[in-house]
């Protein structure tokens, strides 16, 4: 019962402004100048023994303290609760943010003024990009007014316009009485609240991953299960198969007992190294169209290697040390795996602590045996190099997709794939029509230069 007081408590305090910072003691100066102004009139009437100046004088005054009252009182009993659309999206998306405002007094609030901070990155409804983009940010402000125990609802509408995380929790309130003359301030800090903006994924066709076995499906070594969704003909039966594999038609038809058989359940590994350092020395900066086109293949060749049925994972090095668990991502498939690697990516910046191979090793059944290595990035650290060379001299293939500024480099034992001309090239354009969901246009992959191993099949992979 204590448990349940508390949350509720707590909850209550995400919904309420904290009001202990201003109870109608921000006065605007033009309200004191008046109630002295008033206090000089009533001195001037009771001199001059005029009453009816004295009278006004009174009068004025005493609406001049109700006024301060109503300021004082006017953010008393208000909850304020702000809903979102959704709180992930892609580029181009917008999102609809709801405040439902309640007033719980039967005083009313003649005027009410909310503003938070939108960061840039997100563009507010009616302001202009480059502008907002220049100030790194802009209030989103809404007015209002409500009577005794009203509620009332408004409607926000911003658009995600770069890929990131953004965080709004804190939102900054004005009321007052009537005239205006005694404003009242207070803060409401809401429940946290994160919207991610994916980056973009592109159409990935044409682009080959090595088989394990060219002219088939799939095997391993090891058997895993039998799937029932991979039948390879029937044997006789032999004491101790279950009855439920028994194929009656065939029994009845060879008046013999024959048992239904299946291939082994087996499924691809790939991972993904997604690079997000992309200059030689920390302190000469980054490249923004090198991050967003890493970004971008990253969240590209996971959606198509997870179309094709591989468990993708990912390991990447710009993942903040407060979402540690987002810089190693083990192999999984799935629509709700899909969203969690493009969260991680989400949540990359330029700076990396730790290299991919340090991360690599730290997290256990980051890289399941004979799993596809994709190192995608224009930086190539030599302790990564060399744990990717030792990758493939354990039977992993290496596949090195560069998206730097620079020419690809020259690595043998590797196969290298110039992705620049698909990721770099259009990474920093920033017109509307490339904020979108994922594009249903076919990607030139066959007339991009390829270099290094051949493919399983004999074949450059193109």
């Amino acid at each position: 019962m204590y448990k349940n007081w508390r949350l509720k408590e707590q909850l209550e305090g995400h919904r309420r402004p904290d009001i202990n910072i201003s109870r109608g003691t921000a006065l605007n100066p033009l309200g004191e100048l008046f109630v002295i102004l008033l206090i000089i009139v009533v001195i001037v009437g009771a001199v001059s023994h005029e009453i009816l100046i004295s009278a006004v004088g009174v009068l004025a005054f005493v609406v001049a303290m109700v006024s301060r009252l109503w300021a004082a009182l006017s953010i008393e009993e208000l909850t304020i609760d702000r809903d979102v659309s959704v709180n992930h999206a892609f580029q181009g998306d917008d999102i609809e943010v709801t405040f439902t405002i309640e007033n719980r007094k039967p005083l009313p609030v003649p005027w009410l003024e909310i503003s938070e901070y939108v960061p840039r990155g997100l563009l507010i409804e009616g302001r202009n990009e480059v502008e907002q983009a220049y100030l790194g940010g802009a209030e989103m402000k809404i007015s209002a007014s409500l009577g005794g125990y009203e509620r009332l609802k408004v409607k926000k509408k911003i658009t995600a316009l770069s890929r990131g995380t953004y965080r709004l929790g804190k939102s900054n309130l004005r009321s007052g009485d009537l005239f205006g003359l005694y404003p009242s301030e207070a803060s409401l800090q809401h429940t946290p609240w994160s919207i991610f903006v994916y980056p973009k994924i592109k159409a990935m066709t044409g682009f080959m991953l090595p088989a394990r076995r060219p002219i088939g499906d799939s095997i391993f070594k090891e058997r895993l299960w039998d799937d029932p969704s991979r039948p390879a003909g029937v044997r006789e039966y032999q004491p101790g198969d279950p009855i439920k594999r028994i194929d009656w038609k065939v029994t009845a038809r060879r008046d013999q007992m024959f048992v239904r058989q299946f291939d082994p359940s087996v499924s691809e590994h790939m991972v993904i190294f997604s690079e997000a350092i992309t200059t030689d020395v920390p302190w000469e900066g980054y490249r923004s169209d090198v991050l967003e086109g890493s970004m971008t293949a990253a969240a590209s060749i996971a959606d198509h290697a997870l179309q094709l049925g591989y468990k993708v994972g990912l390991i990447t090095n710009g993942v903040s040390s407060s979402a540690a668990s987002h810089a190693v991502i083990t192999p999984g498939s799935g629509p709700s795996h899909l969203n969690a690697l493009l969260e991680s990516l989400a949540m990359v910046h330029p700076i990396g602590v730790r290299s991919l191979d340090e991360l690599a090793r730290s997290r256990r059944g980051a890289i399941p045996s004979g799993s596809t290595i994709i190192h995608i990035g224009g930086i190539y650290h030599p302790r990564t190099i060399n744990y990717l060379r030792w990758l493939s001299d354990s039977n992993h293939p290496v596949i090195l997709l560069h998206t730097g500024r620079e020419d690809p480099p020259e690595y043998t034992e590797f196969e290298i794939r110039d992705g620049r001309a698909m990721f770099l090239d259009s990474s920093d354009r920033s017109t509307s029509s490339e904020f979108q969901r994922p594009s249903k246009k076919s990607s030139q992959w066959d007339n991009l230069p390829v270099s290094g191993q051949m493919s399983a099949s004999g074949n450059k992979s193109a």
